[in-house]
């Protein structure tokens, strides 16, 4: 299978947790539901109707991620403006009423999307537009003020793997469902983190999966035994391990080492 590879970095990220209200919280990793709107942003899907996640899903759009940095995070107070309805303004702000809110922020955020498509023709415009880094909208990370850069890494042809019963080094966030009886070998120097992670939404921008999913918080690869994965070597001889995160694999629909 024919994947992607490319880097996308910001000074500022979010990507606001689900159940956080008052005081906004974001994520660790960018989920594959903010990729979705990068993508989009790259390729130049219309925002209309959510048409280009309809148009991204039809394509089979397979994503994952891996973490290059370690993650920090920052808390600030953002000043937003009440923009709707008759509210009193003290003083008569010509800005409206205003009002502080506590919100967590990543600091220096950088991320290695893992892209594949059945959709030929699109994803070949992709690669072109990524190695051109050329894009029709502006990418961000999370909100439309974070702006992002992104950067090509590599192609490779992906080949699906069984779990061997040993650990393997992975190069992606891992889901826990994955993780299979010799579990995660634990080094040194890393300092895991397991969070729940919003995997998929369907086409009116609803979640439509959530899942436990399992990194190093220092950005490093983590060694786990894993029940099935992609396996590709790169340009420069490097191998990478990865799982999609928003592919729904059965072992009971697997044979000859393909995916059906």
């Amino acid at each position: 299978m024919r994947t992607l590879i490319f880097d996308i970095w910001g000074e500022w990220g979010h990507f606001r947790k689900y159940y956080s209200t008052s005081s906004p919280l974001t994520f660790s990793v960018l989920p594959p539901t903010a990729a979705y709107g990068i993508l989009g942003a790259v390729l130049g899907l219309s925002k209309e109707n959510n048409m280009y996640l309809t148009q991204l899903k039809e394509a089979h759009t397979r994503i994952g991620v891996g973490l290059i940095h370690p993650v920090k995070k920052i808390m600030f107070g953002l000043n937003l403006i009440n923009t709707k309805g008759n509210v009193w303004v003290p003083k008569q702000r010509r800005e409206g009423a205003r009002t502080q809110i506590r919100t967590e922020f990543l600091k220096d955020a950088r991320f290695r999307l893992f892209v594949a498509m059945d959709d030929e023709a699109l994803y070949n415009k992709l690669v072109s537009h990524i190695k051109q880094h050329k894009t029709y909208y502006t990418v961000s990370l999370g909100l439309s003020e974070l702006l992002a850069n992104f950067q090509f890494v590599d192609e490779i042809d992906g080949h699906w793997k069984k779990s061997t019963g040993e650990p393997a080094e992975m190069h992606t966030v891992v889901p826990l469902s994955l993780i299979r009886h010799k579990g995660v070998r634990l080094q040194p120097g890393k300092r895991y983190k397991k969070e729940r992670l919003p995997l998929d939404m369907n086409d009116a921008r609803i979640v439509s999966a959530y899942e436990e999913c399992l990194f190093d918080m220092n950005g490093q690869t983590i060694e786990a035994d894993v029940a099935h994965y992609y396996e590709g070597t790169g340009n420069n001889g490097t191998i990478y391990r990865y799982v999609f995160l928003n592919e729904r694999i059965s072992e009971s629909v697997v044979q000859q080492g393909e995916v059906l």
